[in-house]
């Protein structure tokens, strides 16, 4: 019985064959390298990072994270309904007293955790005046960066005065890191008074008394929590405790006018 004989095309079909699929492994793999990672925070927020392919010696493609980070929160984690009626009812007499209520955790008026370190970040009222409008800009500082420079800004609460219609306007709304920031508005309006285009809030105390009350624009001041430290102390002086058995201290009474006891 003859061998079948295999022709030399046949070979050379079969190593372009093989070469198309070491070529299309590559390419997937290559492809697949340069593409964007997701990395999800704890904090119902997504941190979106820009992957780049870099060739490493064994011929294998290498992820190295870009800078360039995008920054997606849920609405859930800002109270800013909360932050506008403590406002309007008057629960809190300036700004600064709004902010020491945004950074307590037992309001849990936010629960913003930029880095995902699992602390919440601290949040930071800047005040901007633009013509009639004052804005608050909501500032949060991922912990674990603890840099004056380094924050996202994610709310802003307007206070718009209408000199035409005399009233206040109170708007506050998500910045668009938030997912449906553009579709969140919580407003409501406060009737003013214009003296010589100077606005007066009826009643003229509490919160919106200082709001337009002639001071410098506020800045708040972020406090980082301070290190744990812990001290080993140890009465006797040596380690581990009791090893010294020769340091003794005694307790001699005296006699005569002095009361006190004395420790050697």
């Amino acid at each position: 019985m003859k061998s079948p004989i295999l022709s030399l095309s046949f070979f050379l079909a079969l190593a372009g064959c093989d070469a198309a699929i070491i070529a299309n492994q590559r390419a997937a793999a290559e492809a697949e390298a340069e593409a964007d990672v997701a990395v999800k925070a704890e904090a119902g927020g997504e941190a979106v990072v820009a992957g780049e392919a870099v060739p490493a010696k064994n011929g294998d493609a290498k992820v190295v994270a870009d800078v360039d980070v995008k920054v997606e929160l849920k609405p859930e984690a800002l109270d800013l309904e909360t932050v506008t009626y403590l406002v309007k009812k008057g629960k809190v007499k300036d700004a600064d007293a709004l902010e020491k209520k945004l950074n307590n955790p037992k309001e849990k008026l936010h629960s913003i955790d930029i880095d995902g370190d699992g602390k919440l970040d601290k949040i930071q009222i800047v005040e901007v005046k633009q013509g009639d409008t004052i804005i608050f800009e909501l500032h949060a500082f991922p912990s674990g960066k603890k840099d004056k420079d380094n924050f996202v800004i994610v709310g802003y609460v307007n206070f718009t005065a209408d000199k035409t219609t005399n009233v206040l306007v109170v708007k506050a709304t998500y910045a668009p890191c938030f997912i449906g920031y553009d579709t969140i508005v919580y407003d409501y309006n406060v009737p003013i008074v214009v003296k010589n285009d100077v606005v007066v809030v009826t009643g003229g105390v509490g919160f919106y008394g200082w709001l337009y009350a002639p001071r410098p624009a506020y800045v708040g001041v972020i406090v980082w929590d301070a290190p744990t430290v812990v001290i080993d102390v140890h009465h006797d002086g040596c380690w581990p405790p009791g090893h010294c058995k020769h340091h003794h201290k005694h307790k001699h009474k005296h006699k005569g006018k002095g009361k006190g006891k004395h420790w050697h």
